[in-house]
């Protein structure tokens, strides 16, 4: 699960020889020299393992879309009229690895076919699917891989009907071997009056077939997959639940359970009297991410993820609404939590007496015995001393029976402290929410067991296409060090200050003005200044006179400004540190400059851009190469021969992935711009130098600001307030 991830080793090296091109230099040296050491031996390997002119083309290829290789990579033509339905097949049972706009690349994992199995595909039909859209003959390889990763994944389920658990499966003798097992044995609850020797009770269900991929089967493997099948289970003990979960993974028995929560037949959990407003129609994406929720009607945990900007509240709230038991949303912060109440105040019926927030500021209750509360992952989570009114509503929140958890961002969760979240609260059915799933910390696959696999990811520039997001024009703008700036940078003493002087170079100082006047001035555009070094934020929105947010700023205060950034005419740049990275909806904006960043992080530069993603203007005007091709703007101010250009190069890599391209530019400011943008002179430049050279490592925002009296902004002591 997650972009970038590798499941084999294959994979990895892959991605060495693209993260350091000189290495690869040295590999192909490497075969000129006499020595055959080991290294040129697994080159020579791994050059033949990647030799693919011996498969056998199939007669009609240039009809088929896919093609097929032994080590699970996949690529799909873009181009192919049968695009659209392999899309959605390969989205079900592989991880996108890039989609850039001609060729996608794919990789077959055992975490993707768990993902596959769960929404309902069986074994014969991937193989069969895979094989129709193949230009090759599918693989031996890959057909074996196949087999061995859904041997056990979906064959058994975790299901709760009427307030009993129950595990599930279609093959009795799996259900034997589960029950070989002292902790599962202990856990179950025998039946009276079961049927059978082995004390199971049996139902029929219908077989599923995943939608959109009916046209690619032949009426025989449609027959075998819609055929009645007989589901046998035994009932469990609710306590021990966690425990038989555990037992299951694949460090154990290798049986991992898929989770679905039988909602309608739930009659001790009471309803919420709440369903969607006419006027919410979610998108067909949208729909088709709920599809693979809802499939077999029952709700299946698991994590859809959708670009920023694309309506992921929408999902959420729908889901909700479909499942009608008590809901506790979590988001990042309590701007987020205000957000996400309202999303479900304007997308659904409920009442304002069945919503209510819970974080540091407010501390609400809903009414009646079922209802909605959004709070944060860090009030369910905390272990500190509380309030006596928190304390009162933590322990309901921890002792109530959720009909669903929903978790926005969700790619914090495995977070030491985060993940404690899942453990704290009892849902039926949980579902995760985000644009990127990717962390730097490779422990993103943990979602897969903490709240289930990956349901459903819908393609960015498809859905640029279409015009339901923005079409983003991204751009690397290289700023060169001033000679004094660079030669305080290449100083050892200066080795813990060398992110403040190449954030602070001059050069790209004035870049940032000089973009900042060019879209209020001459576009009128919305503009967002990112920062993560608190002191470039603040020198920053001192000298330029700009609204700013960071940590300490009062969730009152960050509600004020955004409001005036929606609002006001006058409001139209504001600077924010990290905590605006998640979470924060800005749909008038369509600016991002980013003048400093967190390392290398994907996962930051994809979530800021997200602040932009929101689609604006016309539907016929938005669509690529409409009226306006490009109606969103990001920049990212690099400081050229620093290691910031190192970060840039990483951190890209997600959106690359996702088929963004980055242009260069490096001639910002023009040449004639003169003493009207700032640091022009070099005394002013030497100035900001000594500045820099003398800040305390430890320093936060200096002491000189002040709340102001307008309660909108942090002024600047000395200046006259931004209104």
């Amino acid at each position: 699960m997650g972009h970038g991830e590798r499941g084999r080793p294959s994979k990895k090296l892959k991605l060495a020889a693209k993260d350091n091109k000189s290495s690869a230099v040295e590999d192909e040296n490497s075969f000129y020299t006499d020595e055959g050491d080991d290294d040129s031996r697994d080159g020579e390997k791994e050059g033949k393992n990647r030799d693919f002119s011996k498969l056998e083309l199939k007669p009609d290829h240039a009809n088929r879309p896919l093609w097929a290789c032994a080590d699970g990579r996949i690529f799909l033509e873009t181009f192919s009229p049968l695009y659209k339905q392999a899309y959605d097949f390969l989205i079900a049972i592989a991880e996108p690895v890039c989609r850039p706009e001609s060729m996608h690349e794919y990789n077959l994992t055992p975490h993707s076919l768990y993902a596959a199995v769960s929404v309902g595909l069986e074994t014969e039909t991937i193989i069969a699917v895979l094989n129709k859209l193949s230009k090759t003959k599918l693989p031996k390889e890959m057909i074996d891989f196949i087999h061995a990763s859904t041997a056990n994944y979906g064959k058994v389920k975790l299901v709760l009907k009427k307030n009993r658990y129950f595990i599930e499966s279609p093959f009795p003798e799996v259900l034997k071997k589960l029950l070989q097992d002292e902790v599962i044995a202990r856990a179950r609850i025998v039946a009276e009056n079961a049927p059978g020797s082995d004390g199971f009770t049996i139902s029929k269900t219908a077989g599923e077939m995943e939608t959109g991929h009916d046209g690619l089967l032949n009426e025989a493997e449609l027959a075998a997959a819609a055929e009645e099948k007989e589901t046998h289970a035994f009932e469990i003990d609710p306590a021990q639940v966690e425990n038989v979960k555990q037992r299951c993974l694949p460090n154990a028995l290798n049986y991992p359970m898929l989770e679905e929560y039988d909602f309608r037949n739930d009659t001790v959990n009471p309803d919420l009297d709440m369903e969607l407003k006419p006027h919410a129609q979610p998108r067909p994406y949208q729909e088709k991410s709920l599809s693979k929720m809802f499939g077999n009607g029952r709700a299946r945990s698991g994590i859809i993820v959708l670009p920023c900007g694309a309506g992921k509240s929408l999902v959420g709230v729908s889901a909700a609404s479909r499942i009608r038991k008590s809901c506790l949303c979590l988001a990042t912060n309590a701007v987020s939590v205000d957000q996400w109440a309202f999303q479900f105040k304007l997308w659904s019926t409920i009442r304002d007496d069945q919503i209510c927030r819970f974080t540091s500021d407010s501390k609400e209750r809903f009414r009646g015995n079922a209802g909605v509360v959004v709070t944060t992952y860090n009030m369910v989570a905390f272990g500190g001393k509380r309030s006596e009114e928190s304390e009162k509503i933590i322990e309901e929140i921890r002792n109530r029976e959720w009909g669903l958890l929903l978790m926005d961002e969700v790619h914090v969760v495995p977070a030491h402290m985060f993940r404690k979240v899942i453990s704290l609260t009892k849902s039926h059915c949980k579902l995760g929410l985000t644009a990127t799933l990717v962390r730097e910390d490779e422990r993103i696959t943990d979602l897969n067991f903490l709240i289930g696999p990956k349901l459903y990811e819908a393609n960015w520039l498809d859905l640029v296409k279409g015009g339901f997001i923005a079409n983003v024009q991204c751009a690397e703008v290289w700023c060169p060090m001033t000679k004094e700036f660079f030669a305080e940078y290449l100083k050892k003493e200066n080795s813990k200050k060398k992110q403040a002087l190449y954030v602070m170079n001059p050069n790209k100082f004035r870049a940032c003005e000089f973009l900042i006047r060019f879209h209020e001035q001459e576009r009128g555009d919305k503009i967002i200044v990112f920062a993560d070094n608190l002191f470039a934020l603040t020198e920053y929105a001192m000298k330029l006179r700009k609204p700013m947010i960071y940590g300490a700023t009062s969730h009152l205060e960050r509600t004020k400004i955004l409001q005036a950034f929606k609002t006001s005419r006058n409001v139209n740049t504001i600077f924010l540190s990290k905590v605006g990275d998640n979470s924060i909806d800005i749909p008038e904006a369509n600016v991002i400059i980013q003048i400093s960043s967190h390392a290398g992080s994907r996962r930051q530069e994809a979530q800021r851009l997200g602040r932009i993603l929101r689609a604006k203007g016309r539907l016929e005007d938005r669509m690529a190469g409409g009226k306006e091709e490009f109606n969103a703007f990001f920049y990212s101010l690099v400081s050229t021969d620093t290691q910031e250009m190192y970060y840039s190069t990483k951190r890209q890599q997600f959106l690359i992935d996702q088929g963004y391209s980055f242009k260069v530019i490096t001639s910002l400011p023009p040449p004639d711009a003169g003493p009207e943008l700032s640091y022009y002179h070099l005394d002013e430049q030497l100035a900001l130098l000594g500045k820099v050279l003398i800040i305390p490592l430890s320093s936060n925002v200096p002491r000189d600001h002040r709340t102001c009296s307008c309660l909108q902004v942090f002024c600047l002591s000395g200046l006259d307030c931004w209104r």
